[in-house]
């Protein structure tokens, strides 16, 4: 599929499996989405460049609407397996897949999986954790970012990491929001899905979520 199976391709792996399972009309995490809203737009991620840009760019967002309905009325079966044969040869996304993937398929699996039914975390490796570490410190800078109070985020067996810390205060510092959590649901709960099992002290309200 992708070569040696990194966690993004595994991840990739079992998706297809579940979204062949559920079927097009399953609901996900993802407000107003169903099963063939999220592989459509996985599927556009990967493979139309010139649409997903308009998942983030305002000005561009009437073409990949545009494109979104025209994949959505593809036949589910095959989108989903078109998806899961990843990006083709001549596609550069087929070298950096861990790299572009590793949160996105981890992140969109768990919205397919906790709004059907497998609401418990899932038990990873300590290598999976690291390696969910490095996008909840990329991503989670930028997620969090605005958020009125610092956010200590507590990964188990990691240091904390500060964001949003405006005014330089220590990780040990009384005015700021702990969120504490395996480094894969603290990931979950950086994009804002509220399913994640995390425990928080301090001002929950202070947390702003920003689009990537």
């Amino acid at each position: 599929m992708l070569g040696r199976m990194s966690f993004s391709s595994a991840e990739r792996t079992k998706m297809v499996a579940l979204f062949h399972e559920l079927g097009p009309d399953a609901p996900t995490l993802c407000e107003g989405w169903t099963a063939r809203d999220l592989v459509a737009h996985l599927w556009i991620r990967e493979n139309r460049p010139d649409a997903a840009i308009g998942f983030f760019v305002p000005a561009l967002s009437s073409h990949a609407d545009s494109v979104m309905t025209e994949v959505r009325a593809r036949e589910f079966e095959e989108l989903v397996d078109a998806w899961g044969r990843g990006a083709g040869r001549l596609n550069p996304a087929r070298y950096i897949d861990s790299i572009l993937n590793t949160a996105e398929h981890f992140v969109h699996h768990e919205d397919l999986r906790r709004a059907n039914g497998h609401t418990e975390p899932r038990d990873f490796s300590e290598a999976v954790q690291k390696e969910l570490l490095t996008p909840l410190k990329v991503l989670g800078l930028r997620l969090l970012a605005n958020s009125r109070l610092p956010i200590v985020l507590e990964p188990a067996g990691f240091a904390p990491l500060v964001v949003a810390d405006k005014h330089r205060v220590a990780a040990k510092g009384d005015n700021v929001v702990r969120v504490r959590g395996a480094v894969s649901e603290l990931l979950l709960w950086a994009f804002g899905r509220e399913a994640a099992h995390v425990e928080i002290d301090g001002d929950s309200s202070a947390v702003a979520w920003s689009s990537l």
